[in-house]
């Protein structure tokens, strides 16, 4: 596997997290799909189940530096 390959694969698993799935009925990887809104402490997420494809909204809270 190429550099720039496995660089990219990294980067897609760094942004997944394990959520409850309304559908699939487990815990399963979600990943970020595109940012919906941006607050002052928080940002919302569009989030992917990478099991079954079902989208929904996740709220992150931002931690400054």
């Amino acid at each position: 596997m190429r550099d720039d390959e496995l660089l990219f694969l990294q980067e897609q698993l760094e942004a997944t997290e394990l959520l409850a799935c309304a559908t699939c009925r487990q815990e399963t990887l979600h990943a970020h799909v595109e940012v919906l809104e941006r607050y002052a402490h928080a940002t919302e997420l569009l989030m992917e189940c990478t099991a079954c494809g079902t989208r929904r909204p996740w709220l992150q809270q931002d931690i400054p530096n």
